[in-house]
């Protein structure tokens, strides 16, 4: 999306046309590193995320469920995960094989994309996480940092809200 005042120019580009473009890598690494510590938070709640917000401050799952979850647990575990330095690698399924094993899409409302016969997959370790996913990672879990729960919400009679926030 055009940064304001920039319209102009985006509207100028042509199909062919060379263009270069900045990462603000400052900003992109911490989401990397809040997208991946969401994922070791659904290893430690092995619950379907019925919502979810990744930025740059903060990461937060909604998981649906009904029982209480414990801030300085959840904080002990992931950083168990983190400091285990375990590999996250980016594979891809077929349509057939996510057919096959519909439990890898943890998300209760968004579905992978489909239609090119690969479906992108996340893998941390050999057991932490495998599902699909697009998002952006590290490369090892090493690299999140420390990462903490930073609050835990009842939102509604089955949906526990958790935030993370780099400690």
């Amino acid at each position: 999306m055009p940064q304001p005042g920039q319209e102009a120019l985006v509207s100028a580009l042509r199909p062919g046309e060379t263009v270069t473009a900045r990462i603000d890598w400052e900003r992109r690494h911490k989401l990397m590193r809040f997208h991946t510590a969401t994922h070791l938070l659904c290893h430690l709640v092995p619950q379907l995320v019925n919502g979810c917000s990744i930025t740059p401050e903060s990461a937060r799952l909604d998981f649906n469920m009904t029982d209480p979850l414990e801030k300085e647990a959840l904080s002990d575990g992931i950083a168990r995960l983190v400091g285990a330095a375990h590999a996250v690698e980016i594979g891809a399924i077929t349509d057939e094989e996510l057919d096959a094993n519909p439990a890898l899409v943890k998300s209760m409302s968004v579905q992978p994309p489909r239609g090119t016969g690969r479906i992108r997959t996340i893998r941390i370790g050999d057991a932490i996480d495998f599902q699909p996913c697009g998002g952006t990672h590290v490369a090892n879990t090493s690299e999140i940092g420390r990462v903490v729960v930073t609050k835990i919400e009842k939102k509604s009679a089955t949906t526990r809200r958790v935030v993370l926030g780099f400690a």
